[in-house]
Formats: structure tokens, sequence, C-alpha cells
């Protein structure tokens, strides 16, 4: 993946935090489409291994999950001088991609994006995506996200190792609502209202800035 920066910056970074089937990925394609503005992604794969040195299929597995066990795990093992964990690894490399993309105007989804920018000064637009089990279980089951596994328990396991990363990384709760200027319910609202909601906030912070 080759990032062209912009010169000038018009929007604010746009940062989406997710539950997992709350489609995050769909709205900021459409977001995307409506700003003119990229989206990045699954873009973060290749890129974060280049930076990193590990496999596109390690950054895939590990780049935004992280379960209680391997953290446990992590831990222990911490405490040899030779141990070197992938997980941290892999989060220094995001980190760094995550600021080299703010930059430009664009719309970052999920890496802890939010709290990054925060910490650093950069000035972004926060939004956290949530919906009810129901309908995100029903998003995933529609998208075949889950592959063979059972849509709820596949869903109910990726947002356990989403929040795991994010508390490890960030010492913040995924979701927490201070940490974000928006927090949408997408399945009450629809994704459409959603996106419509979005824009107009960033074009608002846009002509205020």
């Amino acid at each position: 993946m080759e990032v062209t920066i912009m010169a000038k910056k018009i929007y604010p970074v746009i940062t989406i935090s997710r539950e997992f089937g709350a489609g995050g990925h769909s709205i900021a394609k459409v977001l995307s489409e409506r700003l003119g503005i990229p989206y990045y992604d699954k873009d973060f794969v290749k890129e974060t291994a280049s930076r990193s040195g590990y496999s596109e299929e390690d950054i895939e597995r590990e780049g935004e999950n992280l379960s209680r066990s391997a953290r446990l795990l992590d831990n222990f093992l911490g405490n040899s001088m030779n141990y070197s964990s992938s997980h941290d690894a892999i989060f220094r490399a995001q980190k760094e991609l995550v600021l080299h993309l703010a930059q430009q105007d664009c719309i970052l989804i999920g890496r802890c994006s939010n709290l990054i920018l925060r910490e650093s000064g950069i000035p972004s637009l926060d939004v956290f995506l949530h919906a009810d089990v129901d309908f995100r279980t029903e998003h995933v089951r529609r998208l075949g996200l889950s592959g063979k596994e059972d849509p709820r328990k596949y869903l109910n396991k990726i947002d356990d190792m989403r929040e795991t990363y994010f508390k490890t990384y960030t010492k913040h709760n995924l979701g927490t609502y201070r940490d974000y200027d928006l927090c949408l319910d997408t399945g009450t609202l629809g994704f459409d209202a959603c996106i419509d909601i979005v824009e107009k906030l960033a074009r608002q912070k846009a002509q205020n800035d």
C-alpha cells in the first residue's frame, strides 16, 4: 500500500471504533466516497507487515485481536530478557502507521486510533459504533464473516479479543463514551442515518477549523 500524503488537510481525521458486526467497514466505505477521502481497514495488514517484519497472516491474526490467555502468556514470558512479544511489536508498527496516515485526510478503522491520535495531539473526530447482539449476529451471518463457525460464538470471541487488545494497549475500556465524540447505535439508527450524522459533523468541523 502506497500512501500519498496530501499537502493540505480539510477534515479532521475520522476514527471509527466498533463492536464486531456493527457495520464499521460498510459505514467507513460510504463515508470515504461521500467525503472523497481514503479509508484504511484491511490495508493496515500489508503495510504493518512491511514495517514490523511479521507476515500478513500474523498481522491478520494478531493486528487487532488479543485473547486473554495470550496476554497472560506475554506477561509471564515478559519477565525473560530474551522474550519479545509479537503482539507488542505489531502494535508498535500499527501505531507508527496510524500516525503516518493521520498526516492526511482519512478514515481510520480500529487499531486504537482514537487514543493514539489524542495522545499525540492530532485533531480527530472519534466515532464508536455499536448495536445489540442479535442485530450484529445477523449482520455477521449475512456477510459470512464467521466462516464455518457459529456466528454468535464467533462474534463473542472477536468482541472479547478486541476488548482485551484495546484494554492492553490503551488502559481504557473499548466503548467508554468519554473516549468518543459520537456513540451511535447502528441497529437502531440504521447505517444510512449514521453515515449522514458523521458526514454532517465532519463537514461542520472542517468549516470551523
